[in-house]
């Protein structure tokens, strides 16, 4: 439900459909916030191309209410009105910047949330996300904790911005990927090593771009080890 409206559990973790303002538009946030005294770290989950939101939310929301953290799922294709990204839109130079902001507004928001603690947020992104989340973690300014980046990269007009602040980064990439090709992920492995950045890299052989039940665990094996270190 919209924020005021109530709110629905799954599990034990209390979930809300709230939403701020971003560019003017209304952009729809979905919160899976611990039941306990703050102040939790929070992780800004950011979906991919096709706008499925609920996918990694359902898989990850469990493990992290054994970490006792915050999730928040960002709708932010809310700010464009577009239901399923395509390469034209993600390269048109007017969707990716907007995108962009709306992200960073979401940082914003999570930060006022009561019980979210301000120095422990985590940017977690797949495919575009994973695009959208290492190029907000170019700058130092957002103050972000650690990424967690599936299936993607960073965009090579980004990659100057990267500096030795750039956050400690955890890299999944499926070694027969056909879409995003796992060289993104060697580079930005081999970026974040010139500049002596903390950062994990699991290149999954025989998985894709969308990762079977055998590669979703290891991701989330792989996500709950790196989170327990960085937070």
């Amino acid at each position: 439900m919209w924020l005021g409206g109530g709110s629905v559990r799954a599990r034990s973790h209390p979930i809300d459909m709230a939403s701020f303002v971003s560019g003017g538009k209304q952009i729809r946030i979905v919160q899976h916030e611990p039941k306990g005294a703050g102040p939790h770290a929070a992780i800004v989950l950011v979906h991919g191309s096709g706008g499925n939101v609920s996918f990694w939310a359902d898989q990850i929301a469990p493990y992290l209410e054994r970490l006792n953290l915050a999730l928040y799922v960002v709708h932010y294709f809310d700010r464009t009105g577009t239901t399923r990204a395509d390469f034209a839109t993600i390269t048109d130079g007017v969707h990716f910047p907007a995108w962009l902001g709306t992200l960073a507004d979401a940082v914003a928001y999570v930060r006022s949330r009561p019980g979210v603690d301000a120095d422990r947020i985590v940017l977690l992104g797949i495919s575009l996300g994973a695009f959208l989340s290492l190029t907000l973690a170019t700058d130092a300014a957002m103050k972000i904790r650690a990424v967690v980046e599936l299936s993607g990269g960073l965009p090579e007009q980004f990659a100057g911005g990267a500096t030795s602040d750039f956050p400690p980064t955890l890299i999944v990439h499926g070694a027969e990927d056909n879409v995003v090709p796992v060289a993104s992920a060697h580079a930005l492995d081999a970026l974040l090593t010139r500049l002596n950045v903390v950062h994990q890299t699991l290149i999954l052989p025989r998985q894709g771009h969308w990762f079977d039940g055998g590669g979703q665990m290891q991701i989330l094996l792989a996500v709950g080890g790196f989170l327990a270190q960085q937070l």
